[in-house]
């Protein structure tokens, strides 16, 4: 059985992780689920006896069976409400650092993983795909739209017209133009410059500026199946649409599915793979809205076996002065 007591902690923090650090329903639904596996580990122990509990919290989340990420998101989650612990509740300050400082992923084994990148090749396959309805039209630059620009799908789904500038290839992630941004972030970022794909786009944008569409995703009348004029906001779950038209259109077409976030990684591998200097480097993580390269670097940097065999045997043959600038901006 749950502690009623600890359950009320795990409450108070969800509550100030909402008010005070101001993060988003979705990042606030995962701090939830990956919380209550302390809850549960705890059991009916108070979170004052926690430091006798066995076995510990790193070892009781490997025990699990789940994957090395899940396992790090839960532990970063674990470590960060015990700290809030200390500092905001009363009769927790016993917890010491160096108890906090057990609180870290346990060694996994990481099981290889597949390229989980769209290519160019794939977006170029699905940018010259038939299509056969406005739906069809939608989607098809819709993904487009999300491998040149790298948006994430919250964001794109809640994109207003006046967001997007194809002229100077630019977005406008402003929360307060009503773009869901991850953690409400803002910024202006770009579309890559690739021409044929961007004629994909470029059609599609004529296509709701004239019709008049408030949204980049424009909206259909279910009674006329054309763009709603009228439909002057986005819903809850407005990307599980643009989802399942991606899934029945690749299907019908005969393409693999690839979900959205895909297209987002492959903005990125693409472009890490361009950039020539420590400055582009930089730029990408900024497009991507990441807090710093070193995030960038992590999630996306991960080449396949072709790259590593090119990259390793161009050694000796890189700019010395690149290398060294790169090792101090990720000091």
């Amino acid at each position: 059985m749950i502690n009623r007591d600890n359950w009320k902690n795990i409450r108070a923090y969800l509550d100030y992780r909402r008010d005070v650090d101001l993060i988003s329903n979705s990042s606030l639904k995962l701090e939830k689920t990956w919380l209550l596996h302390v809850l549960q580990w705890a059991d009916d122990v108070s979170f004052q006896r926690i430091q006798k509990i066995r076995p510990s919290f790193p070892q009781y989340i490997r025990d699990l069976g789940v994957s090395p990420v899940y396992v790090s998101h839960v532990i970063r989650s674990a470590h960060r409400f015990f700290s809030w612990l200390v500092k905001h509740r009363r009769g927790y300050g016993f917890i010491s650092a160096a108890w906090l400082d057990t609180i870290k992923a346990p060694s996994m084994i990481i099981e290889e993983r597949s390229h989980q990148a769209v290519t160019i090749e794939e977006v170029r396959a699905i940018a010259s795909a038939p299509v056969s309805t406005l739906r069809d039209c939608r989607i098809r630059a819709a993904a487009v739209f999300w491998f040149l620009s790298g948006i994430r799908i919250g964001a794109f789904v809640t994109l207003p017209v006046s967001a997007v500038d194809l002229q100077n290839l630019t977005i406008k992630q402003y929360p307060r133009l009503g773009v869901k941004t991850k953690n409400k972030k803002h910024a202006t970022t770009f579309l890559l410059d690739i021409p044929d794909l961007l004629e994909c786009v470029r059609a599609w944008d004529a296509e709701i500026r004239a019709a008049g569409s408030l949204f980049w995703f424009a909206p259909f009348s279910p009674e006329t199946g054309m763009i709603d004029l009228f439909h002057d906001h986005v819903g809850q779950h407005r990307n599980i649409r643009a989802r399942k038209d991606l899934a029945d259109w690749l299907a019908r077409v005969g393409l693999p599915y690839r979900s959205p976030h895909k297209f987002r990684h492959g903005h990125a591998v693409y472009a890490l793979k361009q950039a020539r200097t420590v400055s582009a480097l930089k730029a990408v993580s900024q497009n991507l809205m990441h807090s710093s390269l070193k995030v960038t670097d992590g999630i996306y940097a991960i080449l396949d076996d072709l790259d590593v065999r090119n990259e390793i045997q161009n050694l000796g043959k890189t700019d010395d002065d690149l290398l060294r600038r790169l090792r101090d901006l990720l000091k």
